[in-house]
Parts: structure tokens; sequence; C-alpha cells
């Protein structure tokens, strides 16, 4: 499948800006629909090429909200962000709830602010932005463009399990890129990730009519869950887990299951 150029506005935690080239040429040309179950800031989306049919999906609604603005109503989200400083205050006040969003724009923009102003886009300490890349107009300066690549794209806002069941179909594609086993807890707003879960995943894939690719962390129990699959050892990748400056970066050695 061919790339593109185009690149998510924000980060995430676990997020596949590095891995994305890998993962799309392994995405099979015969398939109708794309489905991505566990979304995040759709860095494989944004480098690919659409498909006739594409799902986008996160359970976490603040994240689909931001989404959808982005898609929906980009001017109006940049104005708005354009409108707010950057400040430790500001931030302390959105993450504490203190400002509060009186729209689903507003909300988008304040969820946006507190990823893109925060240590590993995970939200929880304010991060001086001396970087340019944070400056919010170097930011959402592509909103327009993400808008364009969204346009036909379904968005959706439920579990990893109802959306697959609703979704498969033997034309159907499906990139999953879960929690990692044992960094859970950095994910947010999930509804509880943890073995069962996993287990549960790797049972649905299993019994599913079309074709998946699943990006993990190399571990036992990934090896074990998916013993009868395809497993392809890729390259190392470090990711920052603290969650301020001193936030120590981790090297995870991942793989790419499939079933075909």
């Amino acid at each position: 499948m061919q790339r593109t150029k185009l690149k998510a506005p924000f980060g995430w935690v676990g997020g596949k800006t590095q891995l994305a080239r890998d993962i799309i040429d392994l995405i099979p040309q015969e398939h109708k629909t794309y489905i991505e179950v566990f979304g995040g800031a759709g860095s494989v989306l944004y480098q690919k090429e659409p498909s006739k049919l594409e799902v986008f999906n996160d359970i976490n609604s603040e994240l689909i909200n931001l989404h959808r603005a982005i898609r929906n109503n980009p001017q109006s989200l940049s104005i708005y962000l354009n409108d707010l400083l950057i400040s430790r205050e500001i931030f302390n006040d959105i993450k504490s709830k203190h400002l509060r969003g009186r729209n689903n724009i507003e909300k988008a923009a304040f969820y946006f602010y507190q990823l893109t102003q925060s240590f590993g886009s995970k939200g929880d300490n304010f991060a001086m932005a001396a970087k340019s890349g944070r400056k919010p107009k170097n930011i959402y300066r592509n909103f327009k463009t993400i808008s364009e690549r969204l346009k036909y794209v379904t968005i959706e806002n439920m579990s990893f399990n109802k959306l697959i069941s609703l979704y498969d179909k033997d034309d159907a594609f499906f990139y999953v890129d879960p929690p990692y086993v044992s960094t859970e807890s950095y994910y947010k707003n999930t509804g509880g990730f943890g073995l069962k879960e996993h287990e549960e995943l790797a049972q649905l894939l299993s019994n599913i009519k079309g074709k998946f690719l699943l990006s993990y962390n190399d571990s036992v129990i990934v090896r074990e869950l998916y013993k009868g699959f395809n497993i392809k050892s890729t390259k190392e990748i470090r990711y920052t887990l603290g969650a301020n400056m001193h936030g120590k970066k981790k090297s995870v050695s991942e793989v790419f299951i499939t079933n075909y």
C-alpha cells in the first residue's frame, strides 16, 4: 500500500509514528474496509492512502470528540486555540476541570491543549513551550488538510469487541494496536484494560472473517495468546513513559502479528 506525507496533528502514548511505514507496507491491497480498532492519534491512518471504506475508532470519548472537531470544524477549533495562551496556570485549570468546555469545540480545544502542552502527550504535567513544535500555530496549521483526509472516514466511539463484531466481513482489514501488556496504566480513558481484555481480544481475532495486523510489545504472554498466528519481530522502539521532564525513555521490542 502507498504511503503519504501526512502526519497526525498531536502525539499519543504508544503512538505508531516510528512504525507507521512498516505497518503500512504490511497492509494487504485486497481489502475493501479498513478499520482501526484502537485509533489513538491516527498515525497509521494519516500516513496510508485512503481505502474504499475507512473506520476509525477509540473508546476514549474525549479523544474521539477531538478527531470529530478536527474533521467537522477545523477553522473554529483553530481560532479557539489561537486565543489560548501557553501557560502552566491554564494547563492546570484544564487538567483539574476548573476550565470546562461549553460545547464540543471548546472541549476538543482543551483536550488538544492538554495533550500538546504535556510531557509525552500524557496530559499529566505541563511542558514548557521552548520547542517551536509545541507552539499552537505550528501544530494546528494542518487542521484543514487533516479535515479533508477525515472527510469520508467513519469515526466510532465504542469498545473493541463491539467494533470488531460490527464491522467483521470477508473484505475487512483490521489494524489493531491495543494497550501493551504491563503498560496499561499509561493509557487513559480505556474503560479498564488488563489480562482479561488481552485474552478476549485474542479470542475474538482468532475467529474473525477478515484479516488483521496486530502490533504489540514482545512478551511471553503475547506470544502465548497468538501462538497460532504469524509473529514477526520488528525493531526496538524507544518510548517516553515518564510523566515529567525526568521521565526516562524505555526501549520496547515490538512484534507484528497477522492472520495472513
